[in-house]
Parts: structure tokens; C-alpha cells; sequence
């Protein structure tokens, strides 16, 4: 029987990558038909696609002195630049190939944690979150983060610690500034035994941040961090959507009308399902205590962007997000707003770029 199950999660698995790799494929076929490649998605969407494109060109290049922050986030285009050999068209189409291969491969990690759990139907949410799609089709770091984070996470539930530790050592090179929010779980989980692994982490953690800091200096990052250059990088994060929301600016050239309104639905929603997952583990009635983890810290202090920028796509990463729908209601009517929630995720994406 246990056969026949594992079989199951396995072709369940090759089918979701299959489909969501097509899909996103066919999303960027149009797109470069109409003569758009990453950098110009990156560019007019005024995301960072733009800096990591021109870091993928010559990664060990001398760069400008204020761009140590980037260079923190090194893994994704430091991986394009090894598969574009520094080419300017092939480094913008790879870049896109890289997040769409990595966002598959994280949807199969995800569909099989949620499996373990028992909440399938979350994976449907996750995949078309579109802050995440956004950050795919937009030339961002975050899917290979995703990937590494879920497949170290699930590689650490199944107590294969050796695969979790280096799937999470290049985690931390991938996007350390979200991975530490996520290292207490790792450290108190499991109790002893991960312990002489986490070694492995804490040394990568402690190598890559010797190599930023001889790089660009220590100062660089404080005056990041304290807002010196630019306005403050850190923040409450709550407080920082509240406001945007209520007293600053919450349209961008990109989005207006109809679709403005699905993406402000879209963000409340992520907003009501980290209250309903602090209140479902409260009242124990689920518990996932590595979202739990990412939440309880990083909703303290966060890089206090605003829109569909640092904490929403930091908290994205939490699974307990995608399970309230599931733990709120039942039968086919999850699996209806699971469809709207697709419909309008995907729609959101379009408008995005188109």
C-alpha cells in the first residue's frame, strides 16, 4: 500500500511540474514574441530584474560601491552567469529559463510537504500566488530561494539531514537576509539531531558573510540598513502595509483599474491568512512551526518594503498561508476559490508586464 502511495506522489508530482513549467513557458513565449525579454520585463516593472541581469553580465567584476546589497543575493545570477558566459541575450533568456525551472521544482517540494500534511489543495494557492509569479517573470532571486528553502525543509522532515543542510547552505548564498528569519526552526527542530549540520549552515552563513563584508565593507551594509543613502531598509513590516495602504500610494503605472483592484485583494488576502495562521496555531488547530518561525520573527523587523516587495514576498514563503483556505472551509468550495484564486493570480501577472 505504502508503494502505491509513494507512486502516486511521484506522478502527481511530475504532472504539477510538467503543467506549471508549460504554462510559465508559454508566458514568456508571448512575451518574447512581442520582443520582450527579461531585462525589458525587469525594466519596466521597476523591480531589481534589472540589477541582477547586469551582475549575471560579469558577476566578479569590480561593481559600483553602493551595490554590496545586491551582491548579497549572489547564487541566482551568479548561475546565469555560468550558463550565459556573459552574453546579453542569453543571459536575459536564461534568467527567465532559471526562475521558471526553480519555481517548478519548488511547486513539487511544496505539493509534497502539503501532502504530508494533508492539504493538497494549498499548492493551487502557492502556485499562483502572484507576487511570486511576478518575481519569476520579473528576473528575481526569489524562485531558486523557494526551491532551495522547501527542498531543504522537506529533505528535513524526511531526516535526510545531509541533502537539508546543503540545500539550505545554498539557501543562505541565495537570499540570507530572508533565510535567517527561517534558521531558528532549523536549529530547535528535531531536537539534537540536526545540530552537527547545522554546522554546515552556520558556515556557509559565516563564509559568505566574510566574503560580502571584505568586499564591500561593513559599513556599507549599516548605512543599507539604517537608510543613510536611501530611505530606511528595515522596519516593521505591518506597520509599513498599513500605511502604504491607507496614507501613501498603493497604484504603480502597471496596474489600474479592475486590476488594481485584484492585486489590493490579492495583498489583504496574504494579510488575513498570516492573522488566520497565528489563530488557527492558537487554537490548535494546525500548527506549522516553520511558519510559525518565519512569521513570529519576521513580522518584527523586516526589509519594510511596501507593495509586492520584501516582506509579502518574504512571507510568501510561509506554508500555513496556503492552508487557511482549507482549514476555513470544505469540500468544493475550496476548490472553487481555489479556481477564482488562480484566475485572478495569473490575470495579475499579465496585467503586470502586458
Amino acid at each position: 500500500m505504502a508503494r502505491w502511495v509513494m507512486k502516486a506522489i511521484k506522478i502527481g508530482s511530475l504532472a504539477i511540474f510538467a503543467s506549471f513549467l508549460a504554462l510559465n513557458i508559454s508566458f514568456y513565449l508571448v512575451g518574447l514574441l512581442s520582443g520582450k525579454t527579461v531585462f525589458h520585463f525587469a525594466n519596466q516593472a521597476n523591480t531589481d530584474g534589472v540589477s541582477y541581469y547586469n551582475i549575471a553580465l560579469a558577476p566578479f567584476k569590480d561593481p559600483p560601491a553602493d551595490s554590496g546589497f545586491r551582491y548579497a543575493t549572489f547564487l541566482y545570477p551568479l548561475v546565469v552567469s555560468l550558463i550565459a558566459g556573459g552574453n546579453p541575450f542569453a543571459t536575459a533568456i536564461v534568467m527567465e529559463i532559471v526562475n521558471i525551472l526553480a519555481f517548478s521544482l519548488s511547486l513539487v517540494f511544496f505539493y509534497q510537504l502539503a501532502k504530508i500534511d494533508g492539504f493538497s489543495i494549498a499548492t493551487v494557492f502557492y502556485a499562483f500566488n502572484p507576487i511570486l509569479l511576478i518575481s519569476v517573470h520579473g528576473g528575481m532571486n526569489e524562485p531558486l530561494y523557494y526551491a532551495l528553502m522547501f527542498g531543504g525543509l522537506l529533505m528535513f522532515r524526511k531526516e535526510k539531514f545531509l541533502p537539508s543542510a546543503l540545500f539550505l547552505s545554498l539557501a543562505v548564498i541565495s537570499r540570507p537576509d530572508f533565510f535567517i528569519f527561517a534558521l531558528p526552526y532549523f536549529a530547535l527542530a528535531k531536537g539534537k539531531k540536526f545540530l552537527p549540520y547545522l554546522m554546515i549552515i552556520l558556515a556557509a552563513t559565516a563564509g559568505f558573510g566574510y566574503y560580502l563584508v571584505s568586499r564591500f565593507t561593513l559599513e556599507h551594509f549599516l548605512q543599507f540598513a539604517s537608510g543613510s543613502d536611501l530611505p530606511p531598509q528595515l522596519g516593521i513590516p505591518f506597520a509599513t502595509f498599513l500605511y502604504n495602504r491607507f496614507f501613501g500610494a498603493s497604484g504603480t503605472f502597471q496596474i489600474r483599474g479592475f486590476n488594481l483592484i485584484l492585486n489590493e485583494a490579492v495583498a489583504w488576502a496574504v494579510f488575513a491568512s498570516i492573522l488566520f495562521s497565528i489563530y488557527f496555531a492558537a487554537r490548535k488547530k494546525h500548527r506549522d512551526w516553520f511558519s510559525l518561525s518565519l512569521i513570529a520573527l519576521g513580522s518584527v523587523i523586516q526589509p519594510a518594503y511596501s507593495y509586492f516587495s520584501g516582506y509579502f514576498r518574504f512571507i510568501s514563503m510561509a506554508p500555513s498561508l496556503y492552508k487557511v483556505p482549507s482549514l476555513l472551509l470544505k469540500g468544493r468550495l475550496v476548490q472553487m476559490i481555489a479556481v477564482i484564486y488562480a484566475v485572478a493570480g495569473f490575470g495579475i501577472l499579465v496585467a503586470w508586464f502586458f
